[in-house]
């Protein structure tokens, strides 16, 4: 019973901000209308029809490291998942000390001394 209770206060909420984000909009002038925004300066929303590029870029965006991006169509955040991978460290650059990325690696080591100790 408390979970349907949380549930409905989620769908009113959504509901209310969707319904500010478009009366918002249409308080307007017709030709400053954009579909697309933030309520309360908080809250994002975008009304556009959606295009792959704003999918892409909001699910998948190596530019942007911010994990919560604005979704693509309707209100809320989308997660960028190339920024949450690189938070948790599952991809992206490894990091090399200073030595590590000068000298050669043990196998290269190896072969240096091999010809070192031939002459």
């Amino acid at each position: 019973m408390d979970s349907k209770w949380f549930t409905r206060m989620v769908e009113v909420a959504v509901l209310t901000l969707a319904m500010a984000a478009v009366f918002q909009e249409l308080e307007k002038p017709k030709e400053e209308r954009t579909w697309h925004g933030t309520v309360a300066g908080i809250f994002p929303y975008d009304f556009r029809i959606p295009t792959f590029h704003r999918f892409r870029d909001s699910y998948w965006n190596p530019h942007d490291e911010r994990v919560f991006m604005p979704e693509p169509f309707g209100i809320g955040w989308a997660i960028n998942f190339h920024a949450l991978l690189e938070k948790l460290r599952i991809i992206g650059e490894t990091y090399l000390s200073e030595e590590e990325y000068l000298m050669p690696g043990r196998h290269m080591k190896d072969i240096l001394m091999q010809a070192y100790e031939a002459d």
